[in-house]
């Protein structure tokens, strides 16, 4: 048992929970998005289940997106301060994929942390937040899930330390098959594709290396962290985005995405191609750094 592990993180029901959820979202539901009927209701009923068995009220913030309602679900761990962490991940996918670790994976590790943190203590408050609509083409735009949260968040002048959006959380390998944006970046970090990139904005920079330095100690998976302009690199492309765009430090967890995985927005995006032991030491690791924080 590592020096890390308590009696609430069971590595092995961690383990089975993740699978579970990958498993109904990306296998039973299938491609979830605006264009195939029912796949975002039956994916928000599923996810709002699983928060309100593990003891959460669920707000459901439902706005209008080409015509149709969509909704992101919050569910609050309210701490002894008014200032919050949002976790937030994107349920979506783009048609044509089951999305398994695009964005299933970071869903199941969402619901994990909900889980693990439920009868914790905490000083800062835990806003859990599953997003409607992160992909194309509302991505960037106004109709885009954690923006439209964010914005709400602002209109409340609810104070915010850090948004953490977990983007693709299960895809590892240890062949050398990482990529980077520049060339040259594998001379600094590592080509095999078995890490968790924790990266951020100028701004977010402390909370990027805390994280990466949390979930180093609390987790047997290697962590590597970025830091630079938002345009660097594709930081920005995921729900972190939105939470600069109104002046929140946020940023992103995530297994790096098309740098790594060449399953990326394709058909074979599939539950077989993830690591559900190294998706459980990443939540170890995210939800013993949270804890301190």
């Amino acid at each position: 048992m590592r020096k890390t592990e308590s009696s609430h993180f069971q590595k092995q029901v961690v383990i089975e929970n993740l699978y579970q959820h990958v498993g109904y979202l990306s296998v039973k539901i299938g491609e979830r998005h605006l264009w195939k009927e029912g796949s975002l209701e039956r994916t928000v009923d599923y996810i709002e289940s699983a928060f309100t068995s593990y003891g959460y009220s669920v707000w459901r913030q439902t706005y209008s997106c080409y015509g149709k309602k969509v909704s992101n679900l919050i569910a609050e761990k309210t701490g002894t301060d008014r200032e919050a962490v949002v976790i937030g991940a994107h349920y979506d996918t783009v048609p044509g994929t089951p999305g398994a670790d695009d964005n299933a994976s970071a869903v199941a590790g969402l619901l994990e942390l909900a889980r693990l943190h439920r009868n914790i203590p905490s000083r800062k408050s835990l806003l859990f937040a599953a997003f409607a609509n992160e992909e194309p083409p509302c991505f960037g735009f106004s109709n885009m899930g954690s923006m439209v949260y964010a914005k709400s968040l602002k209109e409340q002048g609810h104070p915010v330390a850090v948004m953490v959006s977990l983007e693709m959380i299960g895809f590892f390998r240890p062949e050398r098959m990482q990529n980077y944006p520049l060339p040259g970046m594998n001379l600094f970090y590592p080509r095999t594709a078995d890490f968790i990139g924790v990266v951020g904005n100028f701004r977010s920079s402390k909370y990027v290396s805390l994280f990466k330095k949390g979930i180093r100690k609390h987790s047997a998976i290697d962590a590597r962290s970025l830091t630079g302009p938002e345009f660097f690199g594709g930081i920005s492309l995921s729900d972190n985005s939105s939470f600069w765009r109104h002046g929140y430090k946020a940023i992103m967890v995530t297994d790096t995405s098309f740098f790594r995985n060449q399953n990326y927005h394709q058909e074979t995006d599939t539950i077989d191609t993830l690591d559900f032991e190294k998706m459980a030491e990443v939540v170890r690791g995210l939800h013993f750094t949270l804890s301190e924080i």
